[in-house]
């Protein structure tokens, strides 16, 4: 059986031209790699999400293109939500020209919705209320404190959804190795995360055959989402590091997934002075709070 999955010996590796959503031209040379042996072992064939999800269709005797009515439907669906907003899909469906030759089965933004949420999908959102105690006081002398709310998905899920992913089958990388920009070996190439020496070192404390899923974190705290009210939050997006990262680059190949969204309360309970500082605690917090699935499944694996 083949236990090393993709770079399982010496050979040149060339990765096509692709024009990223800019216009940006990535292109990388061929490369002469070296990879490092017993590492990134296959032990087995698994199901997929996208898998399962045929299966189910099939053995349910659903429509390929379930839950809309044909290929040509579908076609429609993906290019409203590729480029129409809700108001705008909504006036789309309602102009009688649409409505008298298309012959959709949907007919507003509503319905279309519906269909949409009734395809497979990720994991699903929840909602942790974080209580954060201030320390000013109110008229009654009791400590000030301020409810937030943190948003997050199971970023384990989501690490299982990249990986499993067949539209990434090409453009992963699940063992450590060195490139060169030659046979001879002279001039190393790092570009990728598995050609790095951090990855190679860090497989060498692991039992043989182990593979290393890299976490790639990423906020904004300047692009804040606006919730309902006052109350208003940043985004959390990750990826893999066995992604290349042409490909994660690519906004439109979702390479890049959204796990939560973190408070940016006002934090009126503090001071001034001490208010910059919970901010900062306040982030941590809850970073670690959404994180914490990713933290038990390593632990676990140290077992």
């Amino acid at each position: 059986m083949d236990t090393n999955p993709t770079l399982n010996k010496i050979c040149w590796v060339s990765v096509e031209e692709v024009e990223d959503e800019d216009g940006t031209s990535l292109t990388n040379i061929g490369q002469y790699i070296e990879p490092q042996p017993d590492t990134g072992w296959r032990l087995g064939k698994g199901e997929t999400r996208f898998e399962r999800c045929k299966r189910e269709q099939q053995e349910g005797g659903e429509d390929l293109w379930s839950p809309f009515e044909d290929e040509e439907e579908w076609g429609l669906a993906q290019w409203l939500v590729k480029n129409l907003g809700q108001t705008r899909t909504d006036e789309f469906l309602k102009l009688p020209i649409t409505q008298q030759r298309t012959k959709l089965s949907f007919h507003n933004s509503r319905s279309f919705l519906q269909r949409v949420d009734a395809l497979p999908h990720g994991p699903g959102w929840t909602c942790k209320n974080v209580t954060v105690h201030g320390n000013r006081q109110d008229e009654a002398g009791e400590l000030l404190q301020e409810e937030v709310e943190l948003w997050s998905q199971d970023p384990v899920e989501y690490v299982k959804e990249l990986i499993g992913n067949p539209a990434f089958k090409a453009d992963m990388g699940y063992s450590p190795a060195r490139a060169y920009a030659n046979h001879v070996g002279q001039h190393r190439v790092i570009d990728e995360m598995w050609t790095a020496d951090w990855w190679s070192n860090k497989q060498n404390t692991l039992p043989e055959g182990a593979t290393i899923t890299p976490i790639i974190l990423s906020s904004d705290k300047m692009t804040l989402s606006q919730f309902r009210g006052d109350k208003s939050a940043w985004p959390v997006y990750m990826s893999i590091g066995n992604i290349t990262k042409a490909k994660r680059r690519q906004a439109s190949a979702c390479a890049t997934v959204l796990i939560g969204y973190l408070p940016a309360g006002k934090l009126d309970c503090f001071t001034p002075y001490e208010r910059s500082l919970a901010g900062y605690r306040l982030f941590h917090h809850c970073m670690a709070l959404l994180l914490h699935p990713l933290i038990a499944v390593s632990d676990l694996a140290r077992r």
